[in-house]
């Protein structure tokens, strides 16, 4: 890894001269790029964005009692006992727990040369030169540099203890791979720079447990039968369950229409190249330039909104296949029927 080196105080490190060519086949290869974006990218993103049903899952689990000794994708409530009693990582909570992911972060400082906007982490400790690149307008960009002091919040020490337990006359021997709902939270600021966090889960907690039973043990089956322990009831852990679907359903929405966008720019590269290359122009190049950037932006904005829809519809068709199925052979049968019906008339 090369260490950035800021310019001394009072120089500026100009740009190196573009070459032409270079930027077109930079642009070319931009397109080829933007078109595997498009293409594979983005549909494997929005498919994973409408398969997020770890609540409608949940949902299929049968409501057992904790002494039943069913079998299949079950849950149940009841009060839990570990097999070992362990502290809550030196007594940081009341009682013996469960579970617990115990964090202590440090506040670390680093001496770095930084170019650009200042953050909110870092303190001026010299001012420097400028460093200079060459931007999308093809214009020659100059950013301040500094030698600042960044403090960052790092993780120092950790310990994650997850027992194994009991819940009626089911086992739970593997609860590392258990999605959690509802643990409790301890935070403290021990002094300036340091900081700790846990998560826990008491012991002798009334739990419900969902997973795969074997009519002895529950554990985790697959994405189809994950393990799971919350402390909250049934509808309190499907609405948080849900809650949690629809957020990472938009995020990777966001991130497929980005992709979209981003790529649909990579193909229109070599048009933006061309159209940056006669900005030098007297008088009327700028405005050229910006003009042809515009209508790129606005096109590709456009093709990718509509491609987002047309994705989204497509994936929803694929999803529900049986569903559309249905309704396209009972709109058959219903033409069918009346075309019969009316010629009988």
């Amino acid at each position: 890894m090369v260490t950035f080196t800021a310019p001394p105080r009072g120089t500026i490190n100009r740009a190196p001269p573009q070459n032409p060519i270079s930027v077109i086949m930079q642009s070319i290869l931009g397109v080829f790029i933007g078109i595997l974006m498009i293409l594979f990218l983005a549909p494997t993103i929005i498919w994973f964005a409408e398969n997020q049903n770890s609540a409608k899952v949940f949902s299929f689990t049968n409501d057992v009692e904790s002494t039943s000794g069913a079998v299949g994708f079950i849950r149940t409530m009841d009060v839990v006992k570990a097999n070992v009693l362990v502290a809550c990582y030196q007594n940081k909570v009341d009682g013996d727990c469960l579970y617990y992911n115990y964090k202590l972060e440090e506040l670390q400082y680093t001496t770095k040369d930084y170019c650009g906007t200042l953050q909110d982490n870092q303190e001026i400790i010299e001012e420097k030169g400028q460093e200079c690149y060459w931007d999308n307008n093809n214009e020659e960009v100059c950013e301040q540099c500094y030698l600042v002091n960044e403090s960052n919040w790092e993780i120092i020490l950790s310990e994650k203890i997850f027992q194994t337990f009991s819940i009626g006359d089911f086992r739970v021997d593997y609860p590392y791979s258990a999605k959690i709902v509802g643990a409790g939270e301890y935070n403290k600021q021990i002094d300036k720079t340091h900081k700790e966090e846990m998560e826990y889960i008491n012991d002798n907690t009334l739990l419900l447990v969902a997973g795969n039973s074997n009519g002895k043990s529950i554990s985790h089956g697959g994405n189809k039968r994950y393990l799971l322990v919350s402390t909250r009831d049934y509808q309190g852990t499907y609405d948080y369950l849900k809650f949690e679907d629809r957020k990472v359903a938009w995020g990777l929405r966001l991130i497929t229409f980005i992709v979209l966008l981003i790529g649909y720019l990579l193909i229109f590269g070599p048009i933006s190249a061309m159209s940056n290359l006669i900005r030098n122009i007297p008088l009327i190049g700028k405005w050229i330039d910006e003009l042809v950037g515009g209508l790129i932006f606005s096109v590709s904005l456009f093709l990718a909104l509509t491609h987002f829809i047309i994705l989204w519809v497509l994936i929803m068709l694929i999803k529900n296949i049986i569903t559309v199925t249905i309704l396209i052979a009972l709109g058959i049968l219903i033409f069918y029927l009346y075309t019969y019906y009316k010629k009988k008339k």
